[in-house]
């Protein structure tokens, strides 16, 4: 986590910075239901140690939002213990910018291809709040809110801009 503070030029300890994670809303479902996130895989040619790799950013976008995506809004520090590696596997954060946090899986074993790679998390330390883009319909910011406030009771908000 220390590496991280040198990247971050803000008033806040680098553990309150927030981080957002733009999910479609059935990988949002997924994660509420099976406490788990998905990761992307990892690109030809990439390191043999590499499971996987997920991108987090500092800012959210309401007009770049797909269609019936929430985000996940949580802090560098819950992102550090919340997300359980696999025993075989260590998870590294970085900072490749000033704008982004990228979450690393990687193995200790050889890496066997799994279709779709995951890692395990403590949804109650992970999720500090759900935003739901404005241009989505209110049926499903009715839809999020209700899902959420049954599973952890963290606040739901409409987000309107940039900031988080």
């Amino acid at each position: 986590m220390k590496q991280l503070e040198r990247h971050l030029d803000s008033r806040q300890p680098c553990e309150a910075v927030t981080v957002v994670r733009e999910l479609p809303f059935e990988e949002f479902i997924e994660l509420l239901e099976f406490s788990h996130l998905r990761f992307d895989l990892p690109k030809r040619g990439s390191t043999a140690a590499l499971v996987g790799s997920q991108e987090w950013n500092r800012k959210i976008q309401d007009d770049a939002s797909k269609p019936g995506s929430v985000y996940v809004c949580t802090t560098l520090d819950a992102l550090h213990h919340a997300v359980l590696p696999p025993e075989d596997a260590e998870l590294k954060i970085d900072m490749p910018s000033k704008s982004r946090v990228r979450l690393r899986t990687l193995s200790r074993q050889r890496v066997r291809g799994a279709s779709q790679p995951c890692v395990r998390v403590d949804l109650q330390g992970l999720i500090r709040r759900v935003l739901v883009p404005s241009s989505a319909p209110a049926h499903l910011f009715d839809l999020v809110r209700h899902v959420v406030m049954t599973r952890l009771w963290v606040e739901v908000a409409r987000v309107s801009s940039t900031r988080v």
